[in-house]
């Protein structure tokens, strides 16, 4: 994973929640394919949370594609209701963040 987890810290509680959810999903899943799940990448992109995964299958993708809907309503800063925003560079933020510094709240992980 080059870039490894690469989103704004606001999405801390919404990605926590993401992986307790997967979890078992991902537990059941690794015994029936034997290989093993791994996030590939999770980045912001267009103001979205976006995942990618080594296999996924419909409750999986499902719940991924419930997180990537919740972070468009999540300021990726400090984790409050928040709507996306910008012209050239699109994020999703509180009416408090929303002419923050791109780089205010990021967290790398590498």
């Amino acid at each position: 994973m080059p870039f490894g987890f690469e989103h704004g810290d606001g999405w801390f509680d919404l990605v926590w929640r993401l992986f307790e959810r997967l979890e078992p999903l991902v537990v059941a899943a690794e015994e029936k394919t034997e290989q093993p799940f791994q996030i590939l990448q999770m980045k912001q992109k267009f103001g979205s949370l976006r995942v990618r995964s080594s296999f996924m299958n419909d409750e999986i993708s499902a719940l991924i594609d419930g997180a990537e809907l919740e972070s468009m309503r999540t300021c990726d800063v400090c984790g409050k209701p928040g709507t996306r925003r910008g012209g050239g560079w699109i994020e999703t933020r509180c009416d408090e963040h929303a002419w923050a510094n791109r780089t205010q709240g990021k967290t790398q992980y590498p």
